[in-house]
């Protein structure tokens, strides 16, 4: 847009695009928009000169209104939350990409939504817990007498993380299971 209002004048480009920048991350996305309607309202309506330099501004206006719940930059800068979107990608390429997209793979959607469920509890650092949620659980059914089959063609549920703390205090005392709780 910078570019768009002040063409190749590079000190121009870097200040305004500073400018917004500092009023998207210090929440006043808003105070942002406001500006840019104003800016608007300085282009000449009938000039030929100006008509790129609007309808821009109107595609960039519109863009913001529609996504200004969405731009608590301040706020998530100061909870320590990403605000960029190539963290998020690394993520998933190492996540999912390193496990599912190998060469000659094919997946069932069902299948590969249970292995990346087990490959987050893995990565998290959760497998022992996990596991000894599945232990926990086979023998609860062989207490009663249930048969505990630990392939079938039936996907079980994943445990939640109220079912995993609720296992991790199975074993304790009474008085021990507060604490942890």
């Amino acid at each position: 847009m910078a570019r768009v209002l002040y063409g190749p004048e590079p000190a121009q480009v870097e200040h305004w695009v500073e400018d917004q920048r500092e009023r998207l991350y210090t929440g006043r996305a808003v105070e942002l928009v406001t500006g840019l309607k104003a800016l608007q309202l300085t282009l000449s309506a009938r000039a030929k000169r100006d008509a790129g330099k609007r309808d821009a501004l109107s595609d960039l206006i519109g863009y913001l209104e529609k996504r200004l719940s969405m731009m608590a930059y301040k706020d998530l800068i100061e909870g320590d939350m990403v605000i960029a979107s190539g963290i998020v990608e690394g993520a998933a390429r190492y996540v999912v990409g390193e496990r599912l997209d190998c060469s000659g793979m094919r997946w069932i959607p069902e299948r590969a939504e249970a292995l990346l469920h087990l490959r987050c509890i893995e990565l998290n650092g959760d497998w022992e817990r996990f596991f000894a949620w599945g232990y926990h659980r086979w023998l609860d059914h062989m207490q009663v007498g249930q048969r505990v089959l630990i392939r079938s063609n039936q996907a079980e549920p994943l445990p939640t993380g109220a079912s995993i703390e609720a296992t991790d205090c199975q074993g304790l005392e009474p008085s021990q299971r507060a604490k942890a709780a």
